[in-house]
């Protein structure tokens, strides 16, 4: 037991060896889905969301060879401008109890920004990605809470990795 619990540790804290290879500032949302958290989704789910892009984004500059150990040359400034879940968020289900878990399914998607800045703070590119599902049956019946935010974010971190490494990153 306690070589599984150490293996966990170990891969968490390799995770996290790797998962900072630039400067990313702290994930911020916008004014109007700092509402929606405070309100409606919760805010847990703003935290779920900032480490999905955190991770999304190192794994991508990974790929691309940006290595951890390399002094940063540019930083990157994300906001996530609006996500809306496939499922009822947690909060959600505590607060209108009609909604059900699994049979409750919405249009989800993401829309994020990012600024890189050089290290005087000058812009040098600037990422926007908007991706959501345009009608339910794009979405599937196995889709988590996040799954179409997940996508989007996933292909906002491929391209912010493209312009890092296109900037001289």
């Amino acid at each position: 037991m306690r070589s599984v619990l150490f293996g966990f540790t170990a891969l968490a804290l390799a995770q996290t060896a790797w998962a900072e290879p630039v400067a990313v500032s702290p994930i911020s949302f916008s004014p109007q889905l700092e509402t929606a958290l405070a309100e409606d989704l919760g805010p847990r789910e703003g935290e779920y969301l900032q480490r999905a892009v955190q991770t999304e984004i190192a794994a991508a500059l990974q790929r691309r060879g940006v290595s951890a150990g390399a002094p940063a040359r540019l930083s990157i400034e994300v906001v996530i401008v609006d996500a809306d879940p496939n499922r009822p968020t947690m909060q959600q289900l505590h607060d209108q109890p009609g909604l059900d878990p699994i049979a409750s399914v919405s249009i989800g998607g993401a829309e994020l920004r990012a600024i890189l800045r050089d290290n005087d703070g000058n812009a040098v590119a600037t990422v926007e990605h908007r991706f959501y599902d345009h009608n339910l049956l794009d979405t599937t019946p196995a889709a988590s809470t996040w799954s179409t935010a997940r996508r989007s974010i996933h292909r906002f971190a491929r391209r912010v990795a493209d312009a890092y490494v296109a900037h001289g990153g």
